[in-house]
């Protein structure tokens, strides 16, 4: 039933165009871990695959589960709290582009991923918005035929293991900070960089519990 009801909330944002321009021709497998029988077996995953359609949205957060288990767990973040901060941020799509500059799975800014040691592309170092640099990011997007084996050369803001490594230590430096050891005020925080007084109230956050609870529940937590 809670699948039910994100599936349609995701149908909705469809419908608003958000992610329309991903349905993509990249050709190319963007996971590989070896000596891991359980990841070998996702080694078919590409971008334009049905893993990738609209139908499965939810799927392509999910299809890097360990990974994104680890990761947490790695960096004492709580269980699904990464995969959900990934759908609401992006609806897990890895090479999005948000309108303010935000670009990968996980919307960072350029000068966030440059603070992280990310490469990005272009000359911005802002940790705001930028405009200029979303309209740069979207034509890189359309010059490189959203090629994902490309673009992770050129940005690594569209690497899914980089940028998601980056989120995770933000998340950390903002629970410690701002965040007042409050994870809630932590991705309030991640998302408009004061936390909200009242963070829990606030849509994103509600929106990412939700999800990290929809993952957890799938998990069987």
């Amino acid at each position: 039933m809670l699948e039910k009801k994100f599936l349609n909330f995701a149908k909705k944002i469809f419908l608003f165009g958000i992610i329309n321009y991903f349905n993509l021709s990249c050709q190319t497998q963007i996971f590989h871990e070896e000596n891991n029988s359980k990841e070998n077996e996702k080694e078919t995953f590409q971008i334009n695959s049905p893993w990738y359609s609209n139908e499965r949205i939810f799927e392509r957060v999910y299809f890097f589960d360990d990974f994104f288990d680890k990761k947490e767990k790695d960096y004492g973040i709580p269980k699904g709290l990464l995969k959900g901060l990934a759908m609401q941020e992006s609806l897990g799509n890895p090479l999005s582009v948000s309108y303010d500059g935000g670009v990968g799975e996980f919307m960072l800014q350029p000068g966030t991923a440059r603070k992280y040691g990310l490469k990005v592309y272009g000359n911005s170092n802002k940790t705001g918005a930028d405009t200029t640099h979303a309209k740069e990011m979207k034509k890189l997007l359309k010059k490189y035929n959203y090629d994902y084996s490309k673009l992770i050369k050129i940005d690594e803001r569209f690497d899914i293991k980089k940028s998601s490594d980056v989120a995770a230590r933000c998340l950390i430096d903002l629970h410690k900070g701002k965040g007042h050891n409050s994870w809630n005020k932590a991705l309030s925080a991640y998302n408009q960089g004061t936390p909200a007084f009242y963070a829990s109230r606030t849509k994103h956050v509600k929106k990412i519990r939700e999800y990290q609870e929809y993952y957890n529940e799938r998990d069987g937590d």
